[in-house]
């Protein structure tokens, strides 16, 4: 009689978060972006055009001093991100602004999420920030859900109108 082998799921490590790296980390950050605005703006489809530019913005923010991206990382594998910049607006001086946020489907839930945001807040306070602003979508009740509950209110509504039938000819 054969013996049954059976295989044990090592139980993963805790993913470690550090600062985002050009060359190790752009590729795996590109590819959640299928999922990050795809899944936000309906319609929407990540294309060739759409990578480049990500890559050259990604590229440029990973110079800039004034930008932070960090990314969580788990078995070798990146697993999350987070983007976030200083900027001022017509009505405020030192605004942290979060780019973007991503979280691995499978760590969705565990905290994770909270360390990014955690992470970037404590730097824009560093930077001097008067307060963080983001955007979400709302076809993501799921995000809005968990800024809310991370302290964001809604400040500001964006509306939308779109030609009948598509057509910009037709209003």
């Amino acid at each position: 009689m054969a013996a049954i082998r059976t295989q044990r799921r090592l139980p993963q490590t805790e993913p470690t978060m550090r600062r985002f790296n050009v060359r190790r980390d752009l590729e795996q950050v590109l590819d959640f972006q299928f999922e990050v605005y795809e899944g936000n703006f309906p319609g929407f489809q990540v294309d060739r055009a759409f990578r480049d530019d990500y890559t050259r913005d990604i590229r440029r923010a990973a110079r800039d001093s004034t930008e932070m991206m960090l990314v969580l990382e788990q078995d070798d594998r990146l697993c999350g991100f987070i983007w976030g910049a200083m900027m001022s607006t017509l009505v405020d001086n030192r605004v942290g602004y979060i780019k973007n946020v991503y979280v691995a489907p499978h760590l969705r839930g565990t905290g994770q999420a909270d360390r990014l945001m955690y992470a970037i807040e404590e730097w824009f306070w560093e930077q001097g920030a008067e307060k963080v602003m983001l955007d979400a979508s709302v076809v993501n009740p799921r995000a809005v859900d968990f800024y809310r509950r991370c302290g964001y209110d809604v400040e500001r509504v964006r509306m939308v109108k779109r030609p009948s039938g598509g057509d910009p000819n037709q209003w």
